[in-house]
């Protein structure tokens, strides 16, 4: 099963993906969590936004093909067997693309080879509150709230298309991760492995 969070910088991802984690662990059911920046490509790519030496074309590809690698390094069994739990997926490459005047299109051609997600939540904060949250200790490129409301304005603009499930990510963490198991729980009740193996049977 796919799982994808959709998110701006900052709206406590690294807690949430962990308690969803440990939530199912205890559950005898298989996590896991696959984040940007930790195939080779993708920390070539870190070390390239932390110099700025970053276009937004150059973002798209090389996004893209960091999530390929990852995509590459999951067997099918392990989508039949696991929650495989995507910190950021396509719908981020959309909105981070479009924020900064990409064609839409022309970035969802770029990934148009990766399978839908099964489940996906978009955890909306503001963009005031993602800079309040940021931190030096933190990688985060440093972004002004302007464009952070751009970036946040181009995901609600995709929601419906990338069935994106609606969170409201200022609530408190507790409620957060409430609402996104009670999600991903109705979906397992609703299509059961099943499901999971029919879909997974696609090529991308």
């Amino acid at each position: 099963m796919l799982v994808i969070l959709e998110r701006l910088n900052n709206c406590l991802k690294t807690t949430l993906v962990q308690m969803i984690k440990e939530y199912y662990m205890k559950l005898d059911i298989p996590v896991e969590i696959s984040k940007e920046f930790e195939t080779n490509i993708g920390k070539e790519l870190k070390q390239m936004a932390k110099a700025g030496t970053l276009d937004p074309i150059l973002k798209a590809y090389l996004f893209a093909t960091d999530r390929y690698i990852r995509m590459k390094n999951i067997t099918n069994d392990e989508f039949k067997e696991k929650i495989m739990l995507f910190d950021r997926y396509v719908p981020s490459a959309l909105a981070y693309r479009m924020a900064e005047g990409v064609d839409k299109n022309w970035v969802a051609n770029i990934n148009s080879i990766f399978p839908k997600a099964d489940l996906g939540f978009f955890i909306d904060i503001t963009p005031e509150e993602s800079i309040r949250r940021n931190t030096d200790t933190k990688f985060n490129i440093k972004a002004s709230a302007e464009h952070l409301a751009k970036v946040r304005n181009a995901y609600l603009s995709i929601i419906n298309e990338n069935n994106l499930i609606h969170v409201n990510g200022m609530q408190p963490i507790e409620y957060i991760f409430d609402e996104v198991i009670s999600n991903i729980e109705e979906y397992r009740k609703r299509y059961g492995k099943r499901r999971w193996i029919i879909k997974r049977k696609e090529k991308y």
